[in-house]
């Protein structure tokens, strides 16, 4: 939607989070969101970080003057928000998360994952929306829903049978076991899965809004959002179906495919291509967080700073803080791997209002393998005055320190996997108009 009328329909949500809102404005609000994946997108995430920011758990009512009366879900850790319009996309996605994350967890108490790891703003909610304070590494979990929040922060799970999960952020994924396997459900974000030979008869089940995925015993990472889902299958093979259509593909070991909503997109499984040694980012194709500003003229296009809400680790912090992050990953439709080399340096590009800190981070995954690490390092950023909030500044990977002793210390020779570019508490109106990785060569 158009700039200008983000202050309308930020006007309207403050009156429907206020209780406030008569028949005619919820008309308008209606009028706004219908059609417009910017609007409804923008409505998702004010009204979850509003439920954020006001500790709402419960399922409020809202009373609508004069249009009678309307209820919705503000949980604050499934962020399924219902859309009050929409596309048939977003019905899909509605129905799809509303089955599978507003339900308690099925099959009982008995515990079926043990924590081997985690970091960061990691939470989990357990069977009938109770929230598990105080997690610690190697504890057991009964099924639930795991949300990790920021683009810093991981969380690896283990099956009783070995299968180990390993989810990075932000990403929101749910875990079920019964009589019929194990079934997960990937609302948002990237899983690292090496699954354990199943049982014949019964695959572990993978679901996202676009796709099913059918596993016996392989390993793989999946990425999916609202829209599409991307697999690529490092052994073994898997089969994906797309629920757009109900086709089906088998995708073997070193290849990709990705499942989208819109039909007439490409769903064949292609080999991965060679890996690359250096990489520009395509800003507005590659974003996993941010908000994307087409440019006008000559001026290039960026993306702004998405704010969120940091909670501290299993949500323990007792003063949250706020994030504002732009996070980017490698979406090249031919699987083309980004591999990352001795001397290589990451140069980023932006807007600022004025001088602070930036903190720069990026997450790797093994050659054809699953997830490795997760590195970062902080910069204080001083603006020049003739310089109109400009910045330029280049990382170079010898400086970058590992987030963790079980990571590798160097990332080089790894794959690149996402960057996070973001300032703590500070809303400096930070712009990413550029990320690039560049070899030694050049």
């Amino acid at each position: 939607m158009p700039e200008a009328d983000h202050g309308q329909l930020d006007r309207l949500l403050a009156r429907l989070v206020d209780k406030t809102i008569t028949g005619e404005e919820f008309t308008a609000l209606e009028t706004l969101l219908n059609g417009d994946a910017g609007a409804q997108e923008r409505y998702m995430h004010y009204l979850g970080l509003h439920a954020d920011l006001q500790g709402v758990v419960e399922e409020p009512e809202l009373q609508v003057e004069g249009g009678g009366e309307k209820s919705f879900r503000a949980d604050r850790r499934s962020r399924a928000m219902v859309w009050l319009t929409g596309t048939a996309a977003a019905l899909l996605l509605f129905g799809w998360a509303a089955i599978h994350f507003l339900k308690p967890a099925e099959g009982g108490s008995a515990p079926i994952l043990r924590v081997a790891e985690w970091n960061g703003a990691v939470g989990w909610t357990g069977e009938e929306g109770r929230s598990v304070r105080g997690i610690k590494i190697g504890d057991e979990l009964a099924g639930g829903t795991l949300e990790v929040v920021a683009a810093d922060s991981w969380a690896e799970l283990v099956f009783d049978d070995g299968t180990r999960v390993w989810a990075s952020g932000p990403a929101i994924v749910r875990f079920v076991e019964g009589p019929e396997g194990k079934r997960i459900f990937l609302r948002r974000g990237e899983l690292s899965l090496d699954v354990a030979p199943q049982a014949s008869g019964y695959p572990m089940l993978l679901e996202t809004p676009s796709a099913e995925v059918q596993v016996l015993g392989t390993q793989f990472n999946v990425t999916a959002n609202d829209s599409a889902t991307r697999l690529a299958v490092h052994e073994g093979l898997v089969r994906v179906t797309r629920l757009a259509d109900g086709k089906t593909r088998d995708v073997p070991a070193d290849h990709h495919v990705v499942a989208a909503l819109e039909r007439e997109t490409n769903f064949d499984a292609l080999p991965r291509g060679e890996s690359i040694r250096s990489w520009k980012c395509n800003l507005q194709n590659d974003v996993c967080q941010g908000h994307w500003r087409p440019g006008a003229g000559e001026s290039s296009g960026s993306l702004r700073a998405e704010t969120h809400l940091y909670r501290g680790d299993l949500g323990q912090r007792k003063n949250p803080i706020l994030l504002h992050s732009v996070v980017v990953r490698p979406s090249d439709s031919n699987g083309t791997p980004v591999l990352l080399t001795e001397g290589a340096r990451l140069r980023v590009v932006g807007r600022l209002e004025r001088s602070c800190s930036l903190h720069f981070g990026f997450g790797t995954h093994r050659v054809r393998g699953v997830l490795s690490g997760k590195y970062n390092l902080s910069r204080k950023i001083e603006l020049a005055e003739e310089a109109e909030g400009k910045f330029e500044v280049e990382l170079y990977l010898d400086d970058i320190s590992r987030m963790k002793e079980i990571f590798p210390e160097s990332p080089v020779g790894q794959e690149l996997g996402w960057m996070w570019i973001q300032t703590v508490r500070e809303d400096v109106g930070l712009e990413v108009t550029g990320v690039e990785l560049i070899s030694k060569q050049k």
